[in-house]
């Protein structure tokens, strides 16, 4: 793997660590300061308000990438950019990778069969098993036996020995 990231030296990119949740921010101030920068981004559909949508987000949350000539130059001012937290290094020498493999994640496209995996993963399916957050059956693990509409699914669970069928918002279990 270290031969397919130093393969391509001419273009270099270094991996930045970012605040949480701040990964759009630091992109944006990173570039302001003439610094190319690349942040790889996925649609996927998540719960919100009780509804399931499709929300943008990074692929690799808390890391983006940039790329630059001279890293000694350049390594304080990246450093203090708001929304970085710092640049990754192992040991001495700062976390590369090469500007093919960048290229390749930023031409992810949303519709390929690997994203479409993730994105099935993201939000609850029939026959995941879930935890219930509220209501009398808090703390008890379930198998979602049917989605009903966008916001709701029932589940089956063990109570007392029993299955019970119930019906749960999604907002009240978790995976």
């Amino acid at each position: 793997m270290s031969d397919y990231l130093s393969e391509n030296k001419l273009e270099t990119w270094y991996v930045v660590q970012t605040k949480p949740r701040q990964e759009l921010r630091a992109n944006a101030n990173l570039e302001n300061q003439g610094i190319e920068a690349a942040l790889p981004m996925i649609t996927l559909e998540r719960i919100r308000r009780g509804k399931r949508v499709p929300v943008r987000e990074p692929l690799f949350p808390g890391y983006i990438f940039v790329k630059f000539n001279n890293y000694s130059q350049n390594f304080h001012k990246i450093r203090s950019t708001f929304g970085v937290t710092k640049l990754l290094q192992f040991g001495e020498s700062p976390a590369r990778i090469s500007g093919d493999l960048v290229n390749e994640l930023l031409s992810i496209d949303d519709e390929s069969a690997q994203v479409k995996e993730l994105q099935r993963h993201a939000v609850p399916q029939v026959g995941d098993k879930v935890h219930i957050l509220e209501g009398p059956f808090a703390g008890l693990i379930a198998e979602i036996v049917k989605l009903d509409g966008p916001s709701r699914c029932v589940v089956l669970l063990d109570f007392l020995h029993k299955q019970v069928r119930a019906e749960f918002d999604l907002t009240s279990i978790e995976r």
